[in-house]
């Protein structure tokens, strides 16, 4: 999937976004998002075979 259309689809939707879209020292990136529960989401991407 992409990250970052994931990140503006939940935005546009109202999610609190707890911690913006960022590259990651791994090769992938992710943000987080608070649900109206208080429950914190994590979603990102990661491909292991990326160079």
């Amino acid at each position: 999937g992409d990250p970052v259309a994931h990140a503006e689809r939940a935005r546009a939707a109202g999610a609190e976004i707890v911690m913006e879209l960022e590259a990651q020292d791994y090769g992938g990136s992710e943000y987080a998002a608070l649900d109206p529960e208080g429950n914190v989401w994590s979603f990102g991407s990661y491909d292991p075979w990326a160079t």
